[in-house]
């Protein structure tokens, strides 16, 4: 597929005057290994948040990592973008159960180190930030970073402070061409959690996979044993309850989710 630029498929939203700038998950070392020495880095399309168009790509270091864990110390130019399948971006693992899956392939210029490391004190379970390159060298702390904290993006804030074992932008294990805002695995099934369309219209690229039509989503995740909670609006603290009440109605959280998983 060819080469197009950043800004002719994916959505920007800098605050005026300053950089675009996307902080993603680094959480194994073969992926840090192709961004240091291969210069690209990807991400499932059907998992790109809304605003995935950057100038600029940071990474976070999960706790996979020892000296950089739950930091970001590194950022790279974003020179192009390209969707293609996983396939052809690692072609030596052709059998590959997503080898057909489509991500975004960020080409990047060199590695540029952070005048400071930008630690994550609070949270753990950090996936995508928009932000700018503005932020990036000032801040102090990852919650800085968020050009506009949304209704989604104070709910994940939440989630984590609170210590629910969830994923955002998430798929669930059985229901494979299908993606939630979060998802919270529980002892018997679990809690699926949707923000309706205004919150999330434009997020990612859903369309581009099969989709399920909404009563095709409850009848499998009720085969599945999850229920799914949808918020058009409210305050944190209510749809917290909610989701709290839920999780308990299932068993409570599973100390390891058992989420779609592997990249």
């Amino acid at each position: 597929m060819e080469h197009r630029g950043i800004h002719d498929i994916l959505g920007t939203d800098p605050s005026a005057g300053e950089t675009p700038a996307l902080v993603v998950l680094v959480n194994n070392l073969a992926d840090w290994r192709r961004v240091q020495e291969e210069h690209w880095y990807r991400i499932p399309l059907r998992r790109a948040p809304r605003l995935a168009g950057a100038a600029y790509l940071a990474f976070y270091h999960s706790g996979a990592f020892e000296e950089e864990r739950w930091s970001i110390r590194w950022y790279a130019p974003v020179r192009s973008v390209q969707v293609l399948p996983r396939h052809m971006l690692i072609p030596d693992e052709p059998a590959h159960p997503r080898a057909q899956e489509l991500y975004l392939r960020y080409d990047l210029g060199p590695l540029e180190a952070l005048p400071a490391p930008v630690p994550s004190r609070r949270l753990r379970r950090v996936t995508f930030i928009p932000t700018t390159l503005e932020r990036l060298l000032s801040a102090g702390d990852v919650s800085q970073l968020w050009i506009k904290q949304s209704l989604r993006e104070r709910l994940w804030v939440e989630l984590n402070r609170q210590g629910f074992h969830a994923e955002m932008d998430a798929g669930i294990e059985g229901l494979p061409d299908a993606a939630f805002d979060f998802v919270v695995p529980c002892e018997h099934g679990g809690v699926a959690v949707d923000l309706e369309q205004g919150e999330t219209a434009g997020r990612g690229y859903r369309e581009a996979l099969p989709a399920y039509a909404p009563a095709d989503i409850a009848s499998e995740l009720q085969r599945l044993g999850w229920s799914r909670l949808c918020f058009e609006r409210g305050s944190v603290p209510s749809i917290m309850q909610r989701i709290r009440e839920a999780v308990d109605a299932h068993g409570g959280m599973r100390l390891r989710p058992a989420l779609t998983a592997g990249r």
